[in-house]
């Protein structure tokens, strides 16, 4: 006979006991993140377009959201790609913010308020 299997959460003790749970508030299934999305989905249109709005953009062509989308995941990449470098080359297996600092000085964009 195979060993009995304890069940998966309070509502199932529930079920099978039949008799209330007290003090276990109520059994809530919090919807996980889809793993196969689109990355790029991710940032939209109206982030897009409140980038630009800050930067002084008043009207915004279609054609320029996937473009941005593009090179914001090229930027990114290589600024991971770097910061990468950096803590292998250090002996870490974890990624610091003065990691990310210095790669993106060394991409051109210098990080205020992330020094020592």
């Amino acid at each position: 006979m195979p060993p009995k299997v304890p069940p998966k959460s309070n509502a199932m003790k529930y079920r099978q006991n039949n008799q209330k749970l007290k003090g276990q508030g109520r059994n809530i299934d919090y919807k996980k993140f889809p793993q196969n999305t689109n990355k790029s989905r991710l940032i939209s249109n109206g982030d897009i377009r409140r980038l630009a709005r800050r930067g002084g953009v008043k009207r915004i062509s279609s054609d320029v959201y996937e473009l941005s989308k593009l090179y914001m995941k090229l930027y990114i990449s290589n600024i991971l790609r770097d910061s990468m470098i950096y803590a292998n080359y250090s002996g870490r297996a974890t990624i610091l913010a003065d990691d990310i600092c210095r790669a993106a000085k060394r991409a051109g964009q210098t990080a205020i308020g992330f020094t020592r």
